[in-house]
């Protein structure tokens, strides 16, 4: 619980870390000071060598040329600016396969509060970073051995996504 508790103040630190009102851009948010944080311990950034147009062109194009749904789009700065704020380009892929998570939600039902997976987009001052869950820290925090669910299969298939997102 306390694990649980550490993983959502250090994820909401991050997200209102994001939320600017004043300048449309911010810092990179893998902040070293929240390194040790289990939140920040199952997150995995990688840079992208793009701009965060072709990025987010790039993974949608990698998550539709596989076995995914991809349930939403979601672009936190068209939403910002909604409510009379600005905030710097952010997008959220969520996605899922039933038959990769399903085995997820079997050894741990509360898993469900993590599926479907989840990619973020966001420019920062730094440049476009892709942020994603490390699964095996994610299953480490449920209590769930990563070898006794398709772990590697996964964290090799979002691996794969980023990738050809950042490269």
């Amino acid at each position: 619980m306390k694990q649980t508790l550490l993983a959502v103040a250090a994820f909401a630190t991050l997200t209102l870390g994001a939320c600017q009102t004043d300048e449309p851009r911010q810092q990179a948010v893998i902040n070293p000071d929240l390194a040790d944080q289990p939140a920040a311990q199952a997150l995995v950034a990688e840079n992208s060598a793009h701009d965060y147009a072709t990025t987010v062109t790039r993974l949608q194009s990698a998550l539709e040329a596989r076995p995914v749904t991809i349930f939403a789009k979601v672009d936190h700065a068209e939403g910002a600016r909604g409510a009379g704020m600005q905030l710097a380009p952010s997008a959220l892929f969520i996605f899922g396969n039933p038959q990769a998570g399903t085995p997820l939600m079997q050894a741990n039902p509360a898993l469900g509060l993590e599926l479907p997976m989840k990619i973020l987009v966001l420019e920062t001052e730094n440049g476009v970073q892709i942020l994603r869950q490390d699964i095996s820290a994610v299953l480490r925090q449920y209590g769930v051995e990563a070898a006794s669910v398709n772990a590697a299969q996964i964290e090799e298939t979002l691996a794969g996504i980023v990738a050809e997102a950042a490269g």
